[in-house]
């Protein structure tokens, strides 16, 4: 594995704080998670650096694994979505 994907992955699992709101799943808190996921994939278009890793929100969440696993299905962008939801509810 190479130093630049180590890293990636590294700060894709850390931050600071977890700004995420309340753990109940809604089209709303999905659709910023989506906009994010896509962000992710083209770090090109728009790298939000360091301010991306230092707290956790839906938005970031998704750039975070969108730079990590790239283009999905809405399908799987979904299912994801809710598993991250069913991880914070047994936080």
């Amino acid at each position: 594995m190479d130093d630049s994907l180590t890293y990636h992955i590294n700060k894709a699992l850390t931050y600071e704080e977890d700004d995420r709101e309340d753990p109940d799943p809604d089209d709303e808190k999905l659709d910023v998670f989506n906009q994010g996921w896509r962000k992710g994939v083209d770090t090109d278009q728009e790298d939000y650096g360091e301010r991306a890793h230092s707290s956790l929100s839906w938005h970031n969440l998704g750039y975070r694994l969108g730079m990590l696993f790239g283009p999905t299905s809405t399908e799987l962008r979904e299912k994801m979505y809710f598993w991250c939801v069913e991880q914070m509810r047994e936080e």
